[in-house]
This record gives structure tokens, sequence and C-alpha cells, in this order.
């Protein structure tokens, strides 16, 4: 028998709470992998862009005017080479968050890095194709990241 596993016995005689909640992150993870081998959306709140299907499924499905929106994001961020500079485009133009916010650096950057918008779900370094239309092309998915990846190593070398 494995020593990892003679740990967990331990812990699950000496500490019953504690291994419960241990079973429970256990059966958590599990099922987030399941999800992503077959190619579904995780729990949480559906990201921008999209909505949950009021079905079983909770699918996405992709939201027309939100969609549009992550497009903007992405043009706008290859064409000025700045997320400060598309917040203040998509305030000029009264665009605001799901909520009615105002868009931060932090919300575009968490956009352009979101696999999701080219079809993809992952958990952890796992990633498969998603049931869910993609928003972004590939290609530019790519580029945008790499021009974040190139703008953070610059930044980076100024330090």
């Amino acid at each position: 028998m494995s020593q990892r596993l003679e740990d967990t016995r331990d812990i699950q005689e000496e500490h019953p709470a504690e291994a419960s909640l241990y079973d429970h992150g256990q059966r958590v993870k599990r099922g987030q992998r399941i999800s992503v081998q077959q190619g579904r959306y995780g729990t949480g709140p559906a990201p921008y862009g999209y909505k949950r299907l009021q079905n079983q499924s909770g699918a996405l499905a992709v939201d027309d005017r939100e969609a549009e929106v992550v497009r903007i994001i992405f043009r706008e961020y290859l064409r000025t080479r700045s997320m400060g500079k598309v917040v203040d485009y998509l305030h000029s133009q009264n665009i605001f968050t799901r909520k009615g916010n105002k868009w931060s650096r932090q919300a575009i950057a968490i956009i352009l890095s979101n696999r999701t918008y080219r079809g993809r779900v992952s958990y952890g370094t796992m990633e498969a194709e998603g049931l869910h239309a993609p928003i972004i092309e590939p290609a530019l998915f790519y580029k945008a990241n790499a021009l974040k990846e190139e703008r953070s190593r610059s930044d980076q070398k100024k330090d």
C-alpha cells in the first residue's frame, strides 16, 4: 500500500470531519475533470459573452450583445496594444460590464487570457474542445496573448 493511501487512512481515523472535507474536495476535482473531458464548462457563472442555458445541462450559449463586446476587446487590444486604452475606448462608447460597472484593466486581462472564448474548456492543466461555440477565432486569441506576453516581458525588463 502506498504511503499516501496510508496517510489518508490515518487522517480519516484521527480526524473524521477533516477527512470528510478532503473526500468532498476530491469529488469536486473529479467532477471538474469529467466535465472538461466531456467538453462542458465548469461551475460558476458563465464568462462574459456567454449565458448558461436554462435547462438541466447548464451549457454555455453565446450572448450576442456581450459577445460583440468581447470581439471589440480583442480587436481594440491588438490595435492599441494597451489594456488601459481598451478600457478608455469601452467607456467612451458607454459599454459597461454585465453588472453595469466600469471596466478595469484586470477585467480586460482576464478576458484576453480566457480560453473559453476560443471554444475550449479547461481545469488546471487539462484542456479540451468545448461544447460551446467560440466567440474568438484561435488565431486572434493567440495573437492577442502573444502581444500580452511580449508586453509583460518588456515591462519586467524595465524593472
